[in-house]
């Protein structure tokens, strides 16, 4: 367990106040209401894509059009209320504050956060699936991992509009502790915070009965990609690849590729290994 002492909280508070709560995430908070309002109408949906920066919807389009899901034949999203349907309310939340986030802090520390984040919520997706969950603790595992670090985003923001440098062991013991300021200030599942106490502060690997729980998923994703990127900086995966010639084919190569391209990241964080299928 790392020690968090009331010096360490202090400093969490002040450089939540020094940036989230003086910024503006380029977008009207309006929108998140809408997207956490389950009787909220196609309508009011279709309208935040005019509310959000376009690169934005851009990357959450291409996300719903890709083999992330899981299953491309369904083909292109016709809207964007159909693209917050096939991604999910809370996860196109998420996304809008991690990247709204990154164009504020503008430097690459905090792509690289990103894209280790985004790296361990697709292999925490898969790994779940591999496990026969439902759709629901699947997607818990998901957001979890896209959230873990975010609060380093919210640190690199802070030197970079304060000049003041923050030691690496304080970035590395406190940054949890603005992620959870940024979850309640947006009012995101309490399943995050619970991830966030297993993953740093008892850094515990979680069971439930007969499984791994969440937390325990969330853990093993995090700790798999923070060793690959520790060693390689970026996710170097092996897998099949599908035929070019077979559209719809999804082996999780592709599924992992079509992912990164969608968010902007491929070519610098993803090398992918392409091995034969085995024999039948």
């Amino acid at each position: 367990m790392q020690t968090i002492t009331e010096e360490d909280r202090q400093k969490a508070d002040l450089i939540f106040a020094e940036t989230l709560e003086k910024v503006s995430l380029g977008f009207d908070p309006a929108v998140l209401k809408i997207l956490d309002d389950p009787e909220s109408s196609e309508e009011e949906r279709e309208a935040i894509k005019n509310k959000i920066g376009q690169e934005i919807v851009m990357r959450l389009m291409s996300l719903a059009d890709s083999a992330y899901l899981g299953n491309i034949r369904h083909g292109m999203a016709a809207s964007f209320a159909a693209t917050v349907l096939r991604l999910g309310a809370i996860y196109v939340k998420i996304f809008m504050i991690g990247f709204a986030l990154l164009a504020l802090a503008r430097d690459e520390r905090s792509r690289a956060v990103l894209a280790k984040s985004f790296a361990a919520a697709i292999f925490g997706k898969l790994l779940a699936e591999q496990l026969n969950w439902r759709r629901e603790s699947a997607q818990q595992v998901e957001i979890c991992c896209l959230f873990l670090e975010i609060g380093k985003v919210l640190m690199h923001l802070y030197e970079r509009n304060t000049g003041e440098a923050l030691p690496d062991d304080f970035v590395e013991r406190c940054h949890w502790l603005l992620a959870l300021k940024i979850a309640e200030k947006f009012e995101l599942p309490e399943y995050i915070g619970e991830a966030f106490a297993c993953v740093f502060d008892e850094t515990s690997l979680s069971f439930t009965h007969n499984s791994l729980s969440v937390e325990g998923v969330v853990m093993t994703a995090h700790a798999t990609v923070h060793y690959i990127f520790s060693r390689e900086h970026r996710l170097i995966i092996r897998s099949p690849m599908p035929d070019a010639r077979d559209v719809f084919a999804i082996t999780p190569g592709k599924a992992i590729h079509d992912y990164f391209r969608s968010l902007g990241l491929g070519e610098d964080y993803l090398q992918i290994m392409i091995e034969e299928p085995p024999a039948r």
